[in-house]
């Protein structure tokens, strides 16, 4: 009898050994490992050039890399442009245990041929002061189109780190349609 159930004792008592090594709960020594780790994102940042990514005209935008992009770069007439971008490689600084950045936006808008609509500098600001890093973030803009006539037009913003000093321009062109 005790030879039937032996395989299955051995098969339990393994499964929870494997249970205690995979699954343990996190110990201190996880924490401070974690925080090195990320803190060796933050250098490799912090080398980087600043700039963006997913820069998409949206419908929707939920959180971070979860938006309702537009199939096509057309907006209704009277509506608002929706973008969504990741900034990359904005500088970190770290002090007595903080961690700072601030990224500031410019916006332009232009129609086809070039002239300026709309010309504002530091329209966006986003600074943070922190006891834990933050390793991505994401902006959106919502930017009213009011009643422009159909026609094409070019967004463009430009992000400034206001730490290292950096700045990138990016642009994005689509059409307001009836």
């Amino acid at each position: 009898m005790v030879r039937k159930f032996y395989p299955l004792v051995v098969a339990i008592f393994c499964v929870f050994l494997l249970s205690m090594i995979f699954v343990s709960p996190a110990r201190s020594g996880d924490a401070e490992t974690i925080l090195k780790l990320k803190n060796e994102i933050i250098e490799k940042q912090n080398k980087g050039k600043l700039g963006v990514q997913e820069f998409v005209l949206c419908k929707k935008v939920l959180n971070y890399s979860s938006y309702y992009a537009l199939p096509e770069n057309k907006i209704q007439r009277g509506s608002s442009l929706l973008l969504y971008y990741e900034p990359i490689n904005w500088f970190t600084s770290v002090q007595q245990g903080r961690y700072e950045f601030y990224l500031t936006q410019d916006v332009k808008l232009e129609s086809a041929s070039g002239e300026v609509l709309f010309d504002r500098e530091k329209l966006l600001s986003m600074q943070y002061n922190t006891g834990k890093p933050i390793l991505d973030i994401y902006m959106t803009n919502d930017f009213n189109l009011g009643s422009l006539p159909a026609g094409k037009y070019r967004y463009l913003i430009v992000l400034h780190d206001m730490i290292s000093g950096q700045e990138f321009r990016k642009d994005i062109d689509f059409e307001i349609v009836e």
